[in-house]
């Protein structure tokens, strides 16, 4: 339990510091390192760009929306690539998938349909999603309480 809490929080640490914190931390350093070595020891870009802030203005308003055309040109691309990537390690997926396909051929055990179900339950009931179970379709479900 102690070691499940751990490693959730070892998860929302990454995903806090390297989607948000560093991500803005190194943006702001790309700039400043493209300041100081691109703007400042070249005489004819000093003058254009006298000041870190007027750079960083003309630096914006070139690099967001060539990086909206990256991001837009990736997503267009290459999700497919990585998402069937991501679909090859997913065992979850696969043992779901799995259960569907033979409970659609009738092929599914009456403890397989438990185990699935029992592992659905847990995850709406820790995410308090209650209101999502249907309990018409469980027949042992007790209707008095």
């Amino acid at each position: 339990m102690i070691a499940n809490f751990l490693r959730r929080r070892w998860l929302d640490f990454r995903n806090g510091h390297g989607s948000y914190l560093a991500f803005v931390m190194s943006f702001a350093n790309f700039i400043l390192i493209a300041y100081n070595f691109a703007i400042k020891d070249i005489p004819a870009l000093h003058t254009i760009f006298t000041n870190l802030a007027t750079f960083t203005l003309a630096f914006l308003a070139l690099y967001i929306p060539s990086a909206i055309v990256i991001g837009y040109w990736h997503r267009r691309n290459q999700y497919t690539v990585e998402n069937e990537a991501m679909i090859q390690e997913n065992w979850i997926w696969a043992w779901q998938n799995r259960y569907l396909i033979r409970l659609l051929q009738g092929k599914t055990t009456k403890e397989e349909n438990e185990e699935v179900l029992k592992y659905l339950e847990l995850i709406l009931k820790k995410h308090k999603k209650e209101h999502f179970l249907n309990h018409e379709l469980n027949p042992d479900f007790d209707k008095s309480g």
